[in-house]
Parts: C-alpha cells; structure tokens; sequence
C-alpha cells in the first residue's frame, strides 16, 4: 500500500469537496472524508481493498455493475475491490450539515492472512476480485467502526496499534457475514444441494411465520442437541438468534422499499411493533422509524 510507508503518519488534505484526514499504520490505512458541497460524479478508486462506512449525510455510489446509482447511508458497508472505479454524487452536502465517511484500505495479503486464520480463504478471493458490493452491517460491526473513530482522534503512541486491533475484528466480522450470504445466496438458488442449504431455504420461506426447530432438525437430519452445536459451530449463533437476525435484515429490506413500521414489523413474523422496534435498534442502532428517515433525508 503505497501511503503506509510511513507508520502512524497523519495526513490532511483539505477542499469542500475531500476535506480528508488520514491515518497510516502497517497494512492498513484509515481517512475520514467531510464534504460540504453539493457535487455529482466525484471519481474514486481503491488501490487496495476498500471498507467505506457513512457516518453522516448520504452519498449516491455509481459503478459499472449496478443499473442505477444506489443510496449509501448510515448504517451500510460499501466494499471497494483493488483497482475498482466509481463515482461518487454528494446530493445533501452543506457547510452546517456535511456528509461524513470512512474509509478503510487494507491490504490483500493482510485479508488473506485473516481468512486463513477463520478458514475462509473463498471469501477473501471474493473481496479481492470481484466489484464493490454493499453491506447493511449490525450495531456490533458499526461499533467497531466507531472504535476506530474514536482511535483515529486519539493522540496516543498505541494508536497504531488499537487501529490493528479493530480493523482485524472488522475484516473478521465482515468475512463471516459474507460467507453467510453466500450460503444464503446458494440456498435460495439450489435449496436441497445441501442439508445446509435446506434448513437456510426453510427458514428464508418462513420468515413471516412460525419457524418450528424441530422442523429444522429434520432438514438436517439430526437430533435437537446435535443440530444446536452443529448450527452454532457453522453459524456462530443459535438457530433462534440466526432467525431473529434474518428476520431483522427482511425488515431493513421492506423499509428500505419503502414499507411502513407496522407492515415490517408484521410481515417478518413479529407480534408487536414495540418488540421489533426494541429487537431492530438492538441489532442495527437504530429505530425502524429512525432508520426510514435516514434513508429519505
């Protein structure tokens, strides 16, 4: 990575347009970008692989593999492959209420080193080689980002070192998550091509429902002890809290389509909007009613 030659180096670069401030460490590199100006088709690319996290405002992302320009709020991960090129507009960026991002550049041999560690050498290929692709990630993975912030403003000598920390439980997080939309993504296409796949496909068609775990152990072809360690040990959760998680993500998928509270909340299977309210910002950090204004401000 050509900036991290010089470890815990600091760097401003300021414009209304890239007010940026940047942090070097070995293998990793951390800015935060303000912009406070309006502006339409800011070019940017990554050299390395690239997490960019909104902090505040929005930002429409344009690239070549998506048909239209596609909204990047709190909340969301949009990952950047090496040498990948988009645009970038800046519709509600003013001088009192300027757009906030940041950005993690970290290099391939650094995410190999990790998906080694968890096994997940796939995954990794995946974000080293395919385009960007944008992730709704949960209150702990935005936690770490915040972690990183608050590292990033620090004047500490182990700065440097807090940054490793966190961007390695970041890399882990974001890894495992792929996988599992993977396994997702596998299971909606080819449902009985695994035992997996068919307790995946089960719970996705049954989202708005009642999901009976005994249904599930059948599907796996196994007794209720032997599911639940197995679950855990592919998913790393229980089978009830996979299902709350999915049930959660369906939901921040109908607001993000515009549906109301009440119809998320009753369509994936909740009883009261107060305890999917309560369950969506434990998960997410923020309110459903909060998280629709996010996405129309």
């Amino acid at each position: 990575m050509p900036a991290a030659t010089h470890p815990d180096a600091l760097e401003r670069l300021d414009t209304l347009v890239d007010h940026r401030s940047v942090f070097n460490a070995d293998g990793v590199q951390l800015c935060l970008y303000d912009t406070y100006e309006h502006s339409d088709g800011v070019p940017f690319k990554a050299d390395e692989i690239m997490f960019c996290a909104m902090i505040q405002g929005r930002k429409v992302m344009h690239h070549s593999s998506l048909s239209q320009g596609q909204d990047f709020i709190p909340g969301q991960s949009f990952v950047i492959a090496p040498q990948e090129h988009v645009a970038i507009d800046f519709p509600d960026a003013t001088l009192s209420t300027p757009t906030r991002c940041l950005t993690i550049e970290i290099d391939t041999q650094k995410l190999h080193q990790v998906a080694g560690q968890m096994r997940l050498h796939s995954e990794s290929e995946t974000y080293a080689q395919t385009a960007t692709l944008q992730l709704n990630h949960s209150a702990s993975t935005q936690g770490v980002y915040q972690r990183l912030i608050e590292a990033f403003s620090e004047n500490e000598k182990d700065r440097g070192l807090l940054i490793e920390l966190a961007s390695t439980e970041l890399l882990v997080r974001l890894l495992r998550e792929q996988e599992h939309s993977k396994l997702l993504s596998c299971a909606q296409q080819d449902p009985q091509a695994t035992l997996w796949h068919a307790v995946v496909a089960h719970i996705e068609h049954n989202l708005g429902g009642l999901i009976d775990v005994d249904t599930l152990c059948s599907l796996a072809c196994m007794c209720r002890s032997k599911f639940f360690n197995a679950f855990r040990q592919r998913f790393g959760v229980s089978p009830q809290a996979y299902i709350l998680k999915r049930r959660l993500e369906r939901a921040q998928l109908l607001l993000n389509q515009g549906k109301s509270v009440t119809n998320a909340c009753f369509e994936t299977g909740f009883n009261s909007v107060s305890h999917f309210s309560r369950s969506f910002k434990g998960h997410f950090g923020v309110s459903p009613r909060g998280y629709r204004q996010q996405g129309v401000s």
